[in-house]
């Protein structure tokens, strides 16, 4: 009874805190889709352009690293003014955005609209929807996050079959489809959301407090200057440590869903696309009670500890990742794709829980806005490297891909070792 009680706690986020987890969930959800959906749209762009598929890669990679750029500019919006306006207004940007990828007709049209599309999805996956859900549930982050991060297996598991099969009705239709959704967004952002529960008449974590108190915490997280410099960050080793751990992972990710149904396809006696998309969406419907289950056990555990066990797991199936391709065992690569789903959301969910354990609910933005475009820069020379190496390998991927892992392997574990060595402490400003 005790821990039904416990549980029940745990996940009463009250009706507004549910909604901005379902909110976020979307975000997570259709901004996923510029990096998924590379599994097919560089294979039938290839076509269409009539050029290697590989050397379309490059062109995500040079998105992330504009998304470095728009995140500190978006950063440095939030930390002032907050996440409403800016978000509101990406997302009416990416909507252009996706219209016009639909309408590329050569490699240049298709560069500009990838590049610009990742830069702003990434800017919202990864900065927007952490403001949100620090603001929102400052100590039941784990958990909350565990919800909202469902998202990113749900976006593997549905828009990549959505976008292969739109293509074959016409190359821009998912493009069309992507425009709509985001405009939407945009019009929930900018009618609906609010920055903090306070604006909402909600609470933090749905924990009611007096209403002086409420009305006092809010003009203070309006007027509140953090003392965390950009260059006190920059000389904070716990900084380093975070950007360092998960930049590494990330890069693993992109290593791995972005290119998953070639690689089973390099282990096929014939290409067939269907076989991929099948494991993927297989794997991806596993992990979205993956991710409920890491932020089941941020809550329980402590952010510190999780996150050491994700990074072993994590470390684990980047390994059996590279022996699967270097024995050329189709059933093992499928054992490594399920492992993965299982750690993707959790990756999303504990990113941020670190972020906000290590500076806490008032400090958070004045770190992520500085932490988050060094981890984007990361995350895209996974997209630089990727295709040098399975171009390297020339007819021969399954052997590309066996060398992609092997140094994705290498950086999980020296993720793994700074997981252990970081102290799970809050340095930043805990209270008013």
């Amino acid at each position: 009874m005790q821990t039904e009680q416990k549980n029940k706690g745990m996940n009463n986020f009250g009706k507004k805190g549910w909604a901005v987890i379902i909110y976020t969930l979307m975000i997570y959800l259709f901004t996923c889709v510029t990096n998924d959906t590379l599994n097919v749209s560089t294979g039938f762009f290839g076509g269409f352009l009539q050029v290697d598929p590989n050397s379309l890669l490059p062109f995500a990679a040079l998105g992330g690293l504009a998304g470095v750029v728009l995140s500190l500019i978006a950063g440095l919006v939030i930390a002032k003014k907050n996440v409403k306006m800016p978000a509101t207004v990406l997302f009416v940007l990416l909507a252009v955005l996706f219209v016009f990828n639909g309408q590329a007709k050569n490699v240049g049209m298709f560069a500009a609209a990838t590049i610009l599309t990742t830069a702003v999805s990434q800017t919202l996956n990864l900065v927007c929807t952490q403001q949100i859900m620090s603001n929102w549930f400052p100590r039941k982050k784990g958990i909350a996050l565990g919800w909202a991060t469902m998202g990113m297996p749900i976006c593997s598991a549905v828009m990549v079959g959505v976008f292969e099969n739109l293509f074959h009705v016409d190359i821009s239709a998912p493009y069309w489809l992507m425009g709509v959704i985001c405009l939407i967004l945009a019009a929930v952002t900018a009618l609906w959301f609010k920055n903090y529960p306070e604006e909402a008449g909600a609470f933090p974590d749905n924990e009611p407090v007096n209403p002086e108190e409420q009305k006092k915490t809010l003009e203070f997280m309006r007027g509140y200057k953090s003392p965390w410099t950009v260059g006190r960050l920059l000389r904070n080793k716990e900084f380093w440590m975070l950007v360092f751990i998960f930049g590494f992972l990330f890069m693993g990710l992109v290593a791995t869903v972005a290119q998953l149904i070639p690689r089973i396809n390099s282990l096929l006696p014939t290409p067939d696309n269907s076989v991929g998309i099948m494991w993927l969406a297989i794997a991806s419907i596993i992990g979205i009670p993956g991710s409920f289950f890491w932020g089941w056990l941020d809550q329980k555990l402590g952010t510190g500890k999780t996150n050491r066990i994700f990074c072993v797991c994590w470390a684990v199936t980047m390994i059996l990742s590279a022996v699967g391709m270097a024995v050329r065992s189709l059933p093992l690569t499928i054992v490594t794709v399920v492992m993965y789903a299982c750690l993707n959301g959790g990756l999303g969910n504990l990113m941020p829980s670190m972020f906000i354990k290590i500076y806490g609910r008032y400090d958070f933005a004045q770190a992520n806005k500085i932490g988050m475009p060094i981890v984007i820069c990361l995350r895209s020379l996974a997209m630089i490297i990727m295709p040098n190496i399975l171009m390297a390998a020339g007819a021969d991927q399954a052997m590309g891909f066996r060398n992609l892992f092997v140094l994705i392997s290498a950086l999980s574990v020296i993720a793994c070792i700074l997981a252990f060595a970081i102290q799970d402490k809050t340095i930043g400003t805990e209270t008013k």
